[in-house]
């Protein structure tokens, strides 16, 4: 169905039954793939028709891929087939590694794509510890919630770090949405390039002066503590807060311990199908990782299934091209006068009950260009721009309306994982998750725990307790009203065609 936000207007009524009938007419009907939908105004039929050609066009070429595997089994793989090589050597520009990255995100991966290994023939729900665990068939399956490439319900949560059998041994995850990681990884690489410059200068000061130097760690607004250099060239990060001691932003995983879209996806692929990328099983032969690969005898078939190259390196670029190029979230506050002054209302109460002192609302971004750079090829990589290409919409220039810090915070044992997952992370540590699109990410925190967004709120604790304790002060209607605002943060409507 068509939900066009203002269905009282009768020329968006019109339209849209206009355009249902075409789509009927083509055997097509309304419901998964989105296509931008303009806000502010009702889109002409000039802009609905662009719309719904699109997702038509989208619609029928993931139909005509599944009859080619019918037809011919495999087939299907080789949508998802991608040679670095021919990236480097530019045969596919950034739409065409888009389509290859959406396929990828879709595909159900089977025994022939190196589903599973040797040790691991079926679906298990606990995972064996870094290893990880067969959950789940493909990306998509786990990131729906909310529309296409969402987050998960409890139903798809995830058990890492288990024992294989016992979900009490395990940490729960509930997958969050892949909305906006471009913009995302962007900012976290200029934060990185700060901290760091910021040591170097610690470095250089404390040789200039022959003393020791305590310098601020502060990038974009945000405080990561402070960092000291001795006379001697002794580096001492024992007050760094909220980041490894490397001093890289890892903006990706509940913990924050990923820096890049292509390690995380690659990660993914290895954790919840047991496919291993290439570059993984070269790392392998030379530093052999069996906890984590599996002992193979072969080092090109580090699991033993038989299947060697199971991701291709060109694979991961195009898979990680995908996630940067995927919408970013948007504001939409309500169109109802009173809503709007409870939604105003709202506002000004996230910055004052100190909410924004994490979940900070813009981040700045430097720079909107990002090059997507291969492990293992030297090539010079894939050039994107964040704000012209991709899925709309694209945000803004300058500023990223992120609602997070990308810094790690002790959130207090009631939240606390039950046993120690990610190494090197407290059990209660998590990175401040963004908010933009939050309206749509339901269930809430790291294992989904929260039905509600007021649940989530009073659930914090730890170096948020100040603000939860100012939140519980708050009268009914306050809390509303913040409940209001927060639903506000949330992904542009959509038009959505299926088969």
């Amino acid at each position: 169905m068509v939900d066009p936000m203002k269905t009282q207007e009768k020329q968006v009524v019109g339209i849209c039954l206009s355009a249902l009938l075409s789509c009927l007419l083509a055997g097509i009907g309304f419901a998964s793939h989105p296509v931008p939908w303009p806000r502010g105004r009702a889109p002409s039929p000039k802009e609905l028709d662009a719309k719904v050609s699109s997702a038509i066009e989208l619609a029928e070429r993931e139909q005509m891929e599944e009859f080619l595997e019918a037809s011919d089994r495999g087939e299907d793989s080789e949508h998802i087939f991608v040679l670095q090589k021919d990236i480097d050597a530019n045969k596919y520009d950034v739409e065409q590694l888009f389509q290859f990255g959406d396929s990828t995100f879709e595909h159900e991966h089977r025994r022939v794509d190196g589903f599973g290994d040797s040790e691991t023939p079926r679906l298990q729900r606990v995972h064996q510890k870094a290893r990880g665990g067969l959950d789940s068939f493909s990306c998509a399956g786990c990131h729906f919630q909310g529309g296409v490439n969402g987050a998960g319900s409890a139903s798809q949560n995830a058990f890492y770090f288990g024992d294989g059998a016992r979900i009490s041994s395990a940490v729960v995850r509930n997958p969050p949405a892949v909305l906006g990681l471009g913009m995302v990884q962007a900012i976290g690489v200029e934060m990185t390039r700060d901290l760091q410059w910021l040591r170097s200068k610690a470095e250089r000061m404390a040789q200039e002066k022959k003393q020791g130097v305590t310098i601020p760690l502060m990038t974009k607004g945000v405080l990561f503590g402070s960092i000291r250099a001795d006379a001697e060239g002794q580096i001492d990060t024992s007050e760094v807060r909220g980041v490894d001691s490397d001093l890289v932003v890892k903006p990706f995983g509940w913990k924050g311990h990923t820096a890049r879209l292509r390690r995380f996806g690659e990660r993914a692929a290895r954790i919840h199908f047991g496919v291993q990328s290439h570059t993984m099983a070269l790392a392998h032969k030379d530093n052999p990782t069996p906890e984590l690969l599996g002992a193979g005898e072969r080092w090109w078939d580090p699991d033993g299934d038989e299947v060697q190259r199971e991701m291709e390196e060109g694979t991961l670029t195009a898979l990680a091209v995908y996630m940067a190029l995927l919408e970013v979230p948007v504001l939409i506050p309500p169109h109802d006068p009173s809503l709007q002054r409870r939604w105003a209302g709202g506002s000004e109460l996230f910055d004052r009950v100190g909410c924004v002192d994490c979940h900070r609302r813009a981040l700045g971004l430097n720079s909107v260009i990002w090059q997507e750079k291969p492990d293992t090829t030297g090539g010079a990589g894939t050039r994107i721009q964040l704000i012209t290409d991709g899925e709309p919409p694209r945000g803004e220039v300058g500023v990223v309306q992120l609602f997070s810090d990308l810094k790690r915070h002790d959130m207090g044992e009631e939240l606390a994982d039950v046993v120690q997952g990610q190494p090197g992370i407290g059990r209660s540590v998590f990175l401040t998750r963004p908010l933009w699109g939050v309206a749509e990410t339901a269930p809430y925190l790291h294992d989904g725990r929260a039905s509600t967004l007021d649940e989530a709120i009073r659930a914090h604790g730890g170096e948020a307790a100040t603000q939860r304790a100012s939140y519980e002060q708050l009268s009914d209607e306050q809390r509303a009203n913040i409940h209001i605002f927060l639903l506000s943060l949330t992904r542009e409507p959509k038009l959505r065609v299926e088969r």
